[in-house]
């Protein structure tokens, strides 16, 4: 990929400069290109694998940088579509990412109002603003609530080729539980809260691979999954910063819903890469990912309905035998050499997965015990391993009604603690293990 990548910068933009690879587990570029004496810097935004279907295309993505640009909204400019590998060449704008670094409280608070009131700004432009992008605009409580999630739910249906009753609960409590009070549809990005800032001003929004039509909560919602990790401070304020600006009331229920949603999305998204990923895809970064998602899903059903959660006993180690095997796979993982921050990124990732695959060997009996102990107490049976397991869980799952909910949302809140449980200490893939979303009050 980076030379295909740099050839076609020399190709059609220039001299290339500087060329850098990422060393995350997104494939990127930053990248610098000289024509008549100009230099021009950029980013260039990679592919997610071949195995990966996003609910929004890079030709898509670029359309939208379009209509946010023709409408004064403050975005990179799209200099190019690359279509081996598909990336998205863009300009690359001057600016940091997390807010959570600036020291002065009053700037900090000053830069994640100005994104707000650009969101704000967004969601009051009309659809046909966006008509280059091709979607459509959903009518009606449900299809606007469910538009992202049930076009994810259709690309996981696509991809899982076996049980997985997690995703399907997560998908049947979505549908039975639509605001029905939200019907108006705007553009949102749930993926929110992705923007750089110089001083006290907001230079850019960036990444839209997750936009759609649908309820303007859903992206406040989606504020608390970027929280985790690039901190935007009293979520709850901010929500009122955004009742303010645009006359919009939004209740915490509206957000448990949409915070059960988006996370569902990610679902949707991540689970069948654990089953069928690519070499270029970080496996544990992804794996990561999906866990700590689905426990906030969880989460926030559990606090739509009311439902006080009870944390299960946490893993005991039974050891399956030549533990040594995984101690001395990452020692000799750490030992290889490093000589750029790419390679060292990947040797990190190795690392990660020979640790997770030692907890496996350490805690994985007692780990399945457990789940299959829960599962009997569930369903009157005990399955005779995992994939009978999740055979049986999603037949039930399908068959059952609300009146199991609470009892699914705590079976599946176990489940999640304990894949949870396996990922603490894995390096770099354990960034999310025990970490849980901001609470939002009452509002």
């Amino acid at each position: 990929m980076d030379r295909k990548v740099f050839a076609w910068l020399e190709n059609n933009l220039g001299k290339v400069t500087l060329f850098a690879p990422h060393a995350r587990w997104r494939t990127g570029w930053d990248a610098e290109v000289s024509r008549d004496g100009e230099l021009r810097p950029l980013y260039i935004r990679g592919p997610r694998g071949d195995n990966y279907t996003s609910p929004i295309n890079m030709a898509q993505e670029a359309a939208i940088h379009r209509a946010y640009l023709a409408n004064d909204i403050p975005v990179p400019k799209v200099i190019g579509l690359i279509e081996d590998p598909e990336a998205l060449v863009l300009e690359r704008i001057s600016g940091i990412i997390n807010t959570g670094g600036i020291a002065d409280a009053g700037s900090r608070k000053k830069i994640r109002e100005e994104f707000v009131e650009i969101m704000a700004a967004i969601h009051r432009l009309p659809p046909e603003a966006f008509a280059e992008v091709g979607l459509d605009v959903p009518q009606g409580a449900d299809a606007v609530s469910r538009n992202l999630y049930a076009a994810s739910e259709a690309i996981f249906d696509g991809l899982i080729g076996r049980p997985w009753p997690l995703m399907r609960f997560t998908a049947g409590w979505l549908r039975r539980n639509v605001p029905q009070d939200r019907t108006r549809a705007a553009f949102i990005n749930p993926d929110a809260g992705q923007f750089l800032f110089e001083g006290e001003k907001v230079t850019g929004l960036i990444d839209f691979e997750m936009s759609s039509f649908g309820d303007p909560a859903a992206e406040l919602a989606g504020m608390r999954l970027r929280d985790t990790s690039e901190p935007l401070g009293d979520l709850s304020a901010l929500y009122d910063h955004y009742e303010k600006v645009s006359g919009d009331r939004i209740s915490k229920q509206v957000i448990e819903y949409h915070t059960a949603g988006f996370c569902g999305v990610n679902g949707f998204m991540l689970w069948p890469l654990a089953f069928t990923s690519t070499p270029e895809q970080d496996y544990m970064a992804y794996l990561n990912f999906a866990v700590a998602t689905a426990r906030w899903s969880y989460t926030a059903m559990a606090r739509h309905i009311g439902l006080q959660l009870i944390e299960p006993r946490e893993p005991v180690a039974r050891e399956m035998g030549f533990n040594q095997v995984g101690s001395h796979l990452v020692r000799q993982i750490g030992k290889l050499p490093a000589p750029d921050d790419q390679t060292a990124y990947s040797r990190d990732s190795a690392a990660a997965l020979a640790l997770y695959q030692q907890r496996w060997l350490t805690y994985g009996a007692d780990v399945l015990d457990a789940d299959l102990d829960d599962t009997a107490a569930l369903i009157g049976q005990r399955p005779t391993d995992q994939d009978d397991m999740m055979e049986k869980m999603e037949a039930f799952v399908l068959k059952v009604g609300p009146e199991y909910d609470a009892d699914l949302i705590q079976y599946f809140h176990n489940w999640l603690r304990r894949q949870d449980f396996l990922l603490t200490g894995c390096g770099i893939a354990s960034g999310f293990v025990g970490l849980d979303l901001q609470i939002v009050p009452e509002r």
